[in-house]
């Protein structure tokens, strides 16, 4: 069985918890990136290009 690490958002201490953080009491998350997939890359391009698009029109 391998344990993951978690990071607190609020305190930003580190801890193998799930649920939350034992010193704050705060919420979880994983610290690693997400992983990259070309398929989904492909997939979304589009949305992100829109969304790229968009921001540089309203700057």
């Amino acid at each position: 069985m391998t344990k993951s690490i978690f990071k607190c958002i609020e305190c930003s201490k580190y801890t193998l918890n799930t649920e939350k953080c034992p010193s704050c009491g705060g919420r979880v998350v994983s610290p690693r990136p997400a992983k990259f997939s070309i398929e989904k890359e492909k997939k979304y391009s589009s949305y992100r290009r829109q969304l790229f698009k968009n921001d540089l029109n309203t700057s």
